[in-house]
C-alpha cells in the first residue's frame, strides 16, 4: 500500500526539473563559472532542444498523421522561433499559442485520447509548469520571497529554467511515440 502510494507520486518527479534549474545557477554562481548558464549558452542549448524536439513531432506527424501531433509540432516550433529569435517573434510567440489553444478546444475530443494518463502527460505538465515558472522568474515574481541575489541572477536563473522546460519537450516527444503507436493501431482496427 505504502510503496504503491510512493510510486503515484514519484512518477511526478519531472516538475522538479523546473525548480531544479535554479539551484544549478546558484551553484555555478557560487563557483563563478555563470557563463555556462549565462543567456548566450541557454539560447544555443534551447536551439539544439527545439530543434530535436520539433525533428521527432515532425516524424510523428509523418507517420501517424494525427491532428494532436500536427498540434505538438507546431507548438515546439513556437517555440523554436521565439528562441531564433527573428523579427515578429516577440508578439508572434502569442498569437502562436492564442491560436493554438483555440485549435486545443476546438479538438478537445481527439486530444485527450494522447493526454490520458501516461508518460508524455507527465512529461507535457511538467514541460507547462516549467515554462510558467521560467515567466514568473521573468516577471520577477521571485524578489517578493526574497530569494538570495534574485536582482543579479534573475535572468541566468530565467533561462535556465527555460532551458530546462525544452528539455522537457524533447523528453515529452519521446514520451509521444508509444501513445501515437497505440492510438495509430485502434484507429486502424476500427
Amino acid at each position: 500500500m505504502v510503496k504503491h502510494r510512493l510510486n503515484k507520486y514519484l512518477k511526478w518527479w519531472p516538475l522538479l526539473i523546473g525548480p531544479t534549474s535554479m539551484i544549478l545557477v546558484y551553484i555555478a554562481f557560487y563557483f563563478d563559472k555563470l557563463r555556462f548558464v549565462d543567456k548566450a549558452a541557454n539560447e544555443n542549448i534551447a536551439l539544439i532542444l527545439l530543434g530535436i524536439a520539433a525533428a521527432n513531432f515532425a516524424l510523428q506527424t509523418a507517420i501517424y498523421k494525427k491532428s494532436f501531433i500536427l498540434f505538438m509540432l507546431c507548438l515546439t516550433a513556437a517555440f523554436f522561433c521565439r528562441e531564433w529569435h527573428f523579427p515578429g517573434t516577440g508578439k508572434g510567440i502569442y498569437i502562436a499559442l492564442a491560436c493554438l489553444v483555440f485549435w486545443a478546444f476546438k479538438q478537445k475530443n481527439e486530444f485527450e485520447k494522447y493526454i490520458g494518463p501516461s508518460r508524455f502527460r507527465i512529461w507535457l505538465i511538467a514541460t507547462f509548469a516549467a515554462y510558467l515558472f521560467s515567466q514568473l522568474i521573468a516577471r520577477r515574481v521571485f524578489r517578493y520571497i526574497y530569494l538570495p541575489y534574485e536582482d543579479p541572477l534573475h535572468i541566468y536563473l530565467e533561462e535556465t529554467a527555460e532551458t530546462a522546460a525544452h528539455l522537457m519537450m524533447l523528453a515529452a516527444s519521446f514520451a509521444l511515440w508509444p501513445i501515437a503507436a497505440k492510438n495509430s493501431k485502434s484507429n486502424s482496427q476500427s
